[in-house]
């Protein structure tokens, strides 16, 4: 049975003004944070039994996945990126052909790095491009140009990475549709396989919450972000990469299988400050805190981490329960998770894990999104339609 783990690298060059991930620009304690996830690895690894972290949805892909996220996983030491997942691969025993991803960053990446990753196991390069518009980039406040995104990928092909993904962030005040396109079109030419677009999301407790809040829609109103959206979607489709969930498209043989494993309600561990996870009725996390973290794995022990797998939940400092889902809760998570992708909600599927027909259990909003023309049922599935895809958050919330 395929196991996934995210593993959180908290540790960033500079704060990017939208972004709300937890990161860190102090690396003062850096050597000790890894010393901390090598040892998180080890542990957690020790009090799991061979049917933890499996997939209770689908089998589909049955890969075991690993997942380097951030932060900014190319800004630190790769030795100690290196010597982490080193420790991963031995104490979860991850396969030979596990899909292994590591996000990077354009200005924070060198050959030497991407040839230390690829030795080291990593297969799967996530590059956090954005945009290559510089204007767009500068508003972003990133610390590359569009050149220095184009020159990474050129270093992560020559380095031996075939597959590579790229971001874009849509809805920036002054990008354009046309300026998307050449986007695009410029990954394809230098060998992306997948690209992921996401909308610009104003993050309460950002900087650019506080800059545009009020003001956004003079630059971006929702007819033209949903213009963009369709029209990103309909080139990518065109350009050759299939649109496989909201915001990601890719080549055919290239759908990332870590991401996957989220929308089919797959389990996951999670190691590092920031980083959450998902582990038989509980959602959990990690605070946001690197010092708490290092403090936490320094003292934590085998049976207070078994412990607290299996719900105890008091005495520690980093690790927490988010929430304890009931089997209603993991049906609604189903649809929650299963309709932003293309494939929508799996019929037998559900049924063969809970028993029940999901039109028989959402009886009511699967009839009224479908005479809205929301939702369309395809032999043994039901998706979004194309406008369902603009009101997706509308559905989803009639299933929660």
């Amino acid at each position: 049975m395929a196991r996934h783990i995210y593993v959180h690298n908290p540790f960033c060059a500079r704060k990017c003004p939208y972004c709300d991930f937890y990161s860190v620009t102090d690396h003062s304690c850096e050597e000790a944070f890894y010393r901390a996830a090598v040892k998180e690895a080890e542990l957690l690894a020790s009090v799991i039994d061979e049917t933890t972290g499996t997939n209770p949805l689908t089998d589909i892909d049955n890969m075991d996945t690993v997942y380097f996220g951030g932060g900014t996983p190319s800004v630190p030491d790769s030795r100690q990126v290196t010597s982490l997942l080193k420790a991963v691969k031995e104490a979860f025993r991850i396969a030979p052909d596990a899909e292994i991803t590591i996000e990077v960053n354009p200005s924070s990446v060198t050959s030497e790095k991407l040839t230390e990753y690829l030795q080291a196991g990593f297969n799967r390069i996530s590059l956090g491009v954005q945009s290559l518009d510089d204007e767009v980039l500068k508003t972003l406040g990133r610390l590359h140009d569009s050149k220095g995104a184009v020159d990474a990928i050129d270093k992560i092909r020559e380095a031996g990475f075939t597959n590579i993904s790229a971001d874009l962030i849509t809805g920036v005040p002054g990008e354009t549709l046309d300026g998307i396109k050449r986007d695009i079109e410029t990954f394809r030419t230098h060998g992306v396989k997948h690209i992921s677009t996401y909308s610009l999301m104003l993050e309460e407790g950002t900087p650019f919450y506080d800059r545009y809040n009020k003001t956004i829609e003079e630059f971006i109103s929702p007819e033209l972000e949903r213009e963009m959206y369709h029209g990103t979607r309909e080139f990518l489709n065109e350009s050759g990469y299939e649109t496989y969930e909201i915001s990601n498209s890719c080549m055919p043989g290239y759908r990332s299988i870590h991401n996957s494993s989220y929308w089919n309600s797959c389990e996951y561990f999670a190691i590092g400050a920031g980083a959450h996870g998902y582990l038989s009725d509980m959602r959990y996390g990690h605070r946001d805190d690197v010092r708490a973290y290092i403090e936490e794995m320094n003292t934590i022990t085998p049976d207070m981490y078994k412990a607290f797998l299996e719900g105890n939940k008091s005495g520690l400092k980093s690790l927490y329960a988010e929430e304890m889902l009931s089997r209603e809760d993991k049906m609604r998570e189903v649809a929650f998770l299963r309709l932003r992708t293309t494939d929508g909600i799996l019929l037998d599927e559900f049924r063969k894990v809970f028993g029940e027909e999901f039109e028989n259990v959402f009886e009511d909003a699967v009839k009224n999104n479908i005479s809205k023309g929301l939702l369309e049922r395809k032999e043994r599935t039901l998706r979004l339609t194309r406008s369902g895809l603009d009101l997706a958050n509308v559905v989803i919330e009639d299933f929660l």
